[in-house]
């Protein structure tokens, strides 16, 4: 009689082990699992914006350009709109996104299924609003979004307006760049 009941408790520990391990797990860095990673070093940046989306923003095609980041080479297109002072620029990055977790002003998020670090800047004079997007595990693109105009002489736009027209820039940006299935 022993014998069973033995037998019924080493089962019920084995279950309840492998139950332990069936547990959610706490992901393995401070961004969501990517929808996709996108080839930083092979991607046309200048692709980020599709002609309607530059309409809607008053700019034409991106001007593309390299420069040389404390970390490494980086590519950039940029767009600027002259009547209302915005512009916008994607950016490749020789370090992940992560590396700016916990920089100052900055602010964990996601946007189009990808984390994002949203990272502000000069925000009493030609505001800039940043997102640091997690593209692969080893490089990132960040878009950068400024107003540089003061047209209605209230003085700078409000850094948190200017964020929310960047979150839809990097949203359009992450869109069209993602791989294609």
């Amino acid at each position: 009689m022993a014998r069973p009941a033995l037998r019924r408790t080493a089962v019920l520990l084995t279950i309840a082990a492998l139950l332990a391990g069936c547990g959610t797990s706490e992901p393995t860095g401070p961004f969501p699992p990517r929808p996709a990673d996108i080839d930083t070093t092979t991607v046309d940046l200048c692709t980020a914006l599709e002609p309607d989306q530059q309409l809607a923003l008053g700019v034409g095609p991106g001007s593309a350009g390299t420069a040389e980041l404390s970390d490494g080479p980086t590519r950039t297109c940029s767009w600027s709109n002259f009547d209302d002072g915005y512009n916008y620029t994607v950016q490749t990055t020789p370090v992940p996104a992560a590396v700016t977790v916990g920089s100052p002003d900055s602010v964990v998020r996601e946007i189009g299924g990808y984390g994002v670090v949203q990272v502000t800047a000069y925000t009493t004079s030609v505001p800039l609003c940043m997102y640091y997007v997690d593209t692969s595990d080893v490089m990132g693109i960040r878009t950068l979004t400024q107003a540089t105009g003061d047209d209605d002489g209230d003085g700078p736009e409000p850094v948190d307006d200017l964020c929310r027209r960047a979150e839809v820039f990097t949203s359009q940006v992450v869109q069209n760049l993602r791989p294609t299935r």
